[in-house]
């Protein structure tokens, strides 16, 4: 089996490449998917949060995302210690998730900061995904339903595409809509397969 890392910032439209290289044959481990998991089931992750930064559980006792999201994205040392401290968590389910997926001739692990969290080393290499600023500005607005302001400050907080350009061996312009990645990933795929 070989992993590769897809990484890129928020809006860049990872998740869609994800699911075109998915239907390609591809396994696929979605470290936030992973990371979601855990903000509802993982007490020992959740009881570190509420430490570290305090009143971020709903009553139901599952993570209050929109409130540590508001602390995080306005705060780059508190990002950083939200990295530190999920990270050990996310890595084991990962890890967990891509083992089941081991028949499989290729596995994404996709991972927003695949770097940063040193997660890459579990990857034989890595496709970054990149789009124009105000193109991600307007995908984060229509998924999450943020303000500008607040997907911009998502942004912001995320390293600039010149990080990704000098990290990963395969790169993804995904500038325009669906017609135009389609071809783009197909190329890709059969590229990494060869």
């Amino acid at each position: 089996m070989a992993i590769l890392g897809l990484t890129g910032g928020s809006g860049t439209g990872k998740s869609t490449v994800a699911s075109l290289l998915v239907a390609r044959g591809a396994g696929w481990v979605d470290a936030d998917a992973v990371y979601h998991t855990l903000c509802v089931s993982c007490e020992p992750m959740l009881a570190a949060l509420a430490h570290e930064f305090g009143a971020v559980r709903r009553p139901d006792g599952a993570l209050d995302r929109p409130a540590l999201a508001r602390i995080v994205f306005s705060d780059p040392a508190a990002l950083t210690r939200l990295g530190a401290l999920t990270t050990p968590y996310i890595r084991r389910a990962s890890q967990d998730a891509l083992h089941a997926l081991s028949d499989r001739p290729l596995v994404l692990y996709d991972a927003p900061t695949l770097f940063e969290s040193g997660a890459d080393d579990l990857c034989d290499d890595v496709i970054g995904v990149l789009a124009p600023y105000d193109v991600r500005v307007a995908r984060i607005i229509l998924r999450d339903g943020l303000t500008e302001a607040a997907a911009r400050a998502r942004i912001d907080a995320q390293p600039p595409d010149d990080f990704y350009r000098a990290r990963c061996r395969y790169l993804i312009e995904n500038n325009d809509g669906l017609d135009a990645l389609r071809p783009l990933v197909d190329a890709l795929y059969e590229q990494i397969i060869r």
